[in-house]
């Protein structure tokens, strides 16, 4: 035929889309700072932003930082040590999405700010974990309060018989209210008789003790004074 290829009729074209998943991970902390010792959880939100369903599982890893203790996981979720394993099965399909949430409890040793990061690979998805979207950070700050006690003596020196006493002052020098009560335990060396205790404190014998209700904010003092009678058995 010498009117091929030049003719129309001796070309054919297809033109087929070619879908695929896509994974698109986010993860978010549930509060904007944690505070030690304070419940908190990390969720783990995974998309396919594609244009086909999943066609193999996906697995997310979750490498929580040290000093965050890590609670009990959601079903579909292990731990070996800290880090956190997510698996969602092949069939997420495009545009449907899937969570889960991380329970955690900062410790003391946290380090501050905490910086977690989460990353998914698989689920036919050729492009993770090495695309943008395949991972997620968050950066949360860890409070804790501090407590500092200052105890001092209404003078400079005390003389066998007259009323004097001890002012018991604490400080919360942290970056968080306090979580729960704080004690303060006062031994009063014999000889000094004790007065009648300030509201919040106990005696027994020459040990004193007075509490302060958990709430103590950032920058606050509470104060009690201790009154107290030397005797002339005192050393």
């Amino acid at each position: 035929d010498p009117t091929c290829p030049a003719a129309a009729r001796c070309t054919s074209t297809t033109t087929t889309p070619v879908n695929a998943p896509q994974l698109t991970i986010t993860k978010t902390a549930s509060a904007a700072s944690f505070v030690v010792g304070v419940p908190a959880s990390y969720t783990l939100s995974l998309s396919n932003t594609g244009t086909a369903a999943t066609t193999a599982a996906s697995t997310i890893t979750d490498v929580v930082p040290n000093g965050i203790g890590i609670g009990t996981l959601p079903a579909g979720c292990t731990n070996a040590g800290q880090t956190v394993t997510c698996t969602v099965p092949a069939g997420l399909a495009a545009g449907g999405s899937t969570s889960f949430i991380i329970p955690i409890t900062p410790t003391i040793a946290a380090a501050s700010p905490a910086v977690n990061t989460a990353t998914v690979s698989g689920g036919g998805d050729p492009t993770c974990p090495a695309a943008a979207r395949c991972t997620s950070t968050t950066t949360t700050p860890v409070n804790a309060p501090q407590l500092t006690l200052t105890k001092t003596a209404s003078a400079a020196t005390f003389t066998v018989g007259v009323p004097a006493s001890y002012t018991l002052q604490v400080q919360n020098t942290g970056t968080a209210a306090t979580t729960a009560v704080a004690t303060i335990t006062d031994t009063i060396p014999a000889g000094l008789t004790i007065g009648t205790l300030p509201a919040g404190c106990t005696a027994a014998g020459q040990t004193v003790t007075c509490t302060i209700p958990a709430g103590l904010a950032v920058s606050a003092t509470s104060a009690f004074t201790i009154p107290v009678t030397p005797t002339a058995a005192v050393a």
